[in-house]
């Protein structure tokens, strides 16, 4: 699995090296996203299950290229950190708990405008892949907050990958407000028997340095 994930994380860098070599100024668009996020997972690890959502964050760039008229790739760069709840039962005593990560993301989407003639208002899908590296891993209780080792042989792997899709509206050509659903596909947990794969909806508003050409 480790060598997998590490070969699609390689064929996806030459994709996206590609594609930037190959970027026209006209077809091209950047600009900075923000956005609130709700986290459940599936999740197991020793005594602590029955996982709930909570909100977390992200930030980062955003750019888009376009292929056709209504057809585009997007690709971004940005910081997610990603919580929830869970209980742990031990014996007779339940505790309450939060996890939560924070992680350096690219997603890797294609997208398409459904109505890309609207010159003030676009509806668009997208969906691709997410490639993410893990820096900070904690769990949290009343009593105190443990930090997770990150790494190879540690608690939780230092690569994640996840699949996501999304839509919402682009408007006036500079503002894009996004609906975007993300799922794990592999466990972050190095330990057999363990399992903690992120489910998060979130909610974004991108803003771009320059207007979205129309045709």
């Amino acid at each position: 699995m480790g060598l997998s994930i590490i070969n699609l994380i390689k064929k996806s860098f030459f994709i996206l090296f590609l594609l930037v070599s190959h970027l026209s100024f006209s077809q091209f668009y950047h600009g900075l996203e923000v956005g609130v996020n709700m986290n459940n997972a599936d999740f197991m690890i020793n005594e602590s299950a029955e996982p709930s959502s909570a909100t977390g964050f992200f930030l980062g760039y955003v750019a888009e290229r376009d292929l056709s008229d209504n057809l585009y790739v997007r690709l971004g760069f940005n910081f997610n950190r990603r919580e929830f709840k869970a209980i742990s039962r031990r014996g007779i005593n339940t505790t309450k708990e939060k996890w939560g990560i924070d992680a350096i993301e690219i997603p890797i989407n294609l997208g398409y405008y459904v109505n890309w003639n609207n010159k003030n208002f676009q509806i668009f899908v997208d969906a691709g892949i997410n490639l993410g590296y893990n820096n900070r891993a904690i769990t949290t209780n009343d009593r105190e907050t443990i930090r997770l080792d990150i790494g190879s042989d540690a608690d939780i792997k230092r690569i994640a990958i996840g699949a996501n899709v999304g839509t919402g509206l682009l408007v006036k050509k500079r503002f894009k407000v996004r609906l975007n659903y993300y799922n794990g596909l592999a466990s972050i947990v190095n330990s057999d028997g363990d399992t903690w794969k992120n489910k998060t909806f979130g909610l974004s508003l991108a803003y771009f340095l320059r207007e979205k050409q129309v045709y």
